[in-house]
Formats: C-alpha cells, structure tokens, sequence
C-alpha cells in the first residue's frame, strides 16, 4: 500500500520551499540591483570618456547665426553630462546628453536632454541614451532603472548634503574636456556666465559622492557607487 505524507511531513515540505524561495528571490533582487549599479557606474564612466575625447571648446563661431555665436561664446556649457532623474509614475531613469545652443538669449541652454541631437549614442547598439524617451532609437527600457530593474529608490550623497531625486529637481554630473566632474553646469541663458571655471556657477565635485540604489522605498536592499572627487573616477563601493 502506498504510504501517504504526514502533517508534520507536509509542514516540513512547505517550510523548506518557503525557505528556498526566498533565497531565490532575494538572490534575483541582489542581482537586479548589482547589475543596475554596474550599469549606471560604466555609464557614468562613459561620460567622462566622451568629454575628456570632445572638447567642446570652439574660439570663433562658423558664421554670424545665434545659434553659432552661442555655441562659440559658451562652448562649456555643452560639456558631456548624465542626468539622473525621477518621472511622475515614481520611475528613476537617467539620460546622456551635451546641452546646445538656442537661438534666443532667454533660453540658450535647457539643462535637459533633448532634441535627439544631444544625446550619446551608445557604443554597442547605436541608440540614444535616453531613458526618458519612449522611442524605437533609443535605449529607454535599459536607461530607465526602475523598469528594468526594479529600482524603487535612489539617494545621493554629494557635496555634505542630501540631494533629493524629483520630476523636477534631477541630479547631474557634469564633466569638462579635462575630465573635472561637476554638479551644476550654470545658468539658462547667457547673463554674466562668461567664465567656464566660474565655481559659483559650475559648482565643483569637491568630496566623493555616493549614489545608492534601492530595491525598495526603505532602501533595506541597496547597492552604492562612488564619484570621486574632481576626477570623477566611478565604482561600486558596497557591494
């Protein structure tokens, strides 16, 4: 006769695939956030990589048009950037981007990323780095952290404060043709913003500062990267 689980047996059973999910599931989650940390910290990199190789800098403009006379007088405005910011979903999502000249002097520069024009592309599949912008050409899913994986939170840490991540307050890291990393790139439109190493304007990275990907909103599972100061040298620095 064939002999039929026990209550006791049938408890152990369950507590033991309790136990195993959780470990799988925990061990999917600590990947997710890991590999979007790896992402963002490369990506971050890549900035760099792009400003250190594109200058920016142009002495004359090619000819007598707003748009170029702005792209010549302020030429480091247009310096290589990333910006990290949050949607009104809650979504976290950052994009690359060299800000460019407007016609008018009200509103030279827009401090976001758009038209498709400014943003990089990137090296492996030739889309933009966009994750703000739902379209064929661009990497949207990839640069959009919480849809990819999971992301419920993000903090940083820069400068002895607490930068706050909101659809209208985002975080940038702003890098110029030397490689010195920044987290303002300076006013809108032209004023008295003449100086490319004005430091009440461009304000410097001057302490390391710490990005913090959190699985949830309590950011009990998190994964941390690390900016150093001035150079803007990036790695994971918990994991």
């Amino acid at each position: 006769m064939k002999k039929s689980f026990t209550l006791i047996e049938l408890v152990i059973v369950i507590v033991v695939i309790g136990v195993l999910y959780s470990s799988i599931t925990f061990s999917l989650k600590s990947t997710s956030l890991y590999q979007a940390a790896n992402q963002l910290a490369s990506h971050i990199n890549y900035t760099r990589h792009l400003a250190l190789k594109d200058s920016k800098m142009q002495y004359y403009p090619i000819n007598s048009t707003s748009t170029e006379m702005n792209k010549s007088k302020y030429w480091f405005k247009q310096w290589w950037q990333i910006r990290i910011s949050r949607n009104t979903n809650n979504e976290y999502w950052y994009e690359i981007f060299s800000d460019s000249a407007g016609d008018s002097a009200s509103s030279v520069f827009d401090r976001n990323g758009g038209p498709v024009s400014e943003y990089a592309l990137d090296p492996q599949t030739g889309l933009y780095m966009a994750g703000n912008n739902n379209s064929s050409n661009s990497l949207y899913n990839k640069l959009n952290l919480t849809h990819t994986f999971g992301i419920g939170r993000v903090l940083v840490f820069v400068n002895d404060s607490l930068a706050t991540i909101t659809p209208t307050n985002s975080f940038k890291l702003i890098f110029d043709n030397y490689g010195n990393c920044y987290i303002r790139e300076g006013e809108i439109g032209d004023g008295n913003d003449i100086n490319p190493y004005n430091i009440e304007e461009r304000i410097p990275l001057l302490q390391t500062a710490t990005i913090t990907l959190c699985q949830d909103d309590d950011c009990e599972k998190n994964v941390s990267i690390c900016v150093s100061p001035k150079i803007g040298n990036t790695y994971l620095c918990n994991w």
